[in-house]
């Protein structure tokens, strides 16, 4: 029997079910976090940051796009990178055409640590995803934006 009703709407332990699921999968994303951040002795930001970087089309990003990525401090952000930079994590350089301006640039290491300890974990997350249809995606996609936006509120 379909639990929807009338007006197309799922049944309270559908969407209990659903949000269950999401809890457990943010536990299991938690999870796999603190292990990563323990097995390399970095804090959240720091792998957080080094995710980031990576997932860069050039492993490379300016402090200011940490900054606003990690929502932290400018201090913060510059007391992470020189912590990062000292264990050869990040390396800094200087952006073609303005010598001015840095980018932060992930290094070989921190990519190779990062996959001894999460695996390819981006892309079999990626190959899960692809079992399903466009228009799943955009319904998955669509919920994921709808409590994202429930929970910024209540933070708020």
């Amino acid at each position: 029997m379909d639990s929807s009703n009338r007006s197309g709407r799922v049944a309270g332990d559908e969407v209990r079910r659903v949000l269950d699921l999401l809890q457990k999968y943010r536990v299991a994303e938690r999870d796999m976090q603190a292990r990563a951040r323990r097995l390399l002795s970095v804090s959240e930001n720091e792998l957080a940051a080094m995710r980031f970087l990576l997932r860069q089309p050039d492993r490379s990003a300016r402090p200011q796009d940490l900054l606003r990525h990690l929502a932290i401090s400018s201090a913060a952000v510059t007391t992470m990178i020189d912590k990062l930079e000292s264990a050869d994590r990040v390396k800094r350089r200087t952006v073609e055409g303005d010598r001015r301006a840095v980018a932060i640039v992930a290094t070989t290491l921190a990519e190779e640590e990062l996959r001894g300890v999460l695996g390819d974990a981006d892309t079999l997350m990626e190959a899960a995803a692809s079992g399903f249809t466009p228009s799943e995606l955009r319904q998955v996609e669509t919920f994921l934006i709808a409590v994202t936006k429930t929970v910024d509120g209540i933070a708020a």
